[in-house]
């Protein structure tokens, strides 16, 4: 069995070096709609996309125009492709499949 992924955190993803901060960030579907990881004055990191400041999910409802079907992850990629669900399931355990 996969190992149980906890609840997205972007500040957990800056503090590893997954993605860092002032990276730019994509909508999958149109890759004008853009946002900017940034550190906030509280600590926390969010994006921000034409000075406005949002979590990656009301980042992903903002572009979709509606609350994201699935993970509002699927919906934002990285500038080489990848999507920040992808990078967050990426350790996760498919031994059971071999």
């Amino acid at each position: 069995m996969s190992k149980k992924k906890g609840k997205f955190d972007l500040n957990e993803f800056v503090k590893n070096g997954t993605v860092k901060d002032g990276q730019d960030l994509f909508f999958v579907s149109n890759p004008k709609m853009t946002c900017k990881i940034t550190k906030q004055p509280n600590g926390e990191f969010k994006v921000v996309s034409n000075g406005e400041t949002l979590t990656i999910h009301a980042f992903a409802t903002k572009c979709l125009g509606m609350d994201p079907p699935d993970h509002a992850t699927k919906w934002v990629r990285t500038e080489k492709g990848v999507t920040l669900y992808d990078i967050w399931h990426a350790e996760d355990d498919y031994s059971y499949a071999a």
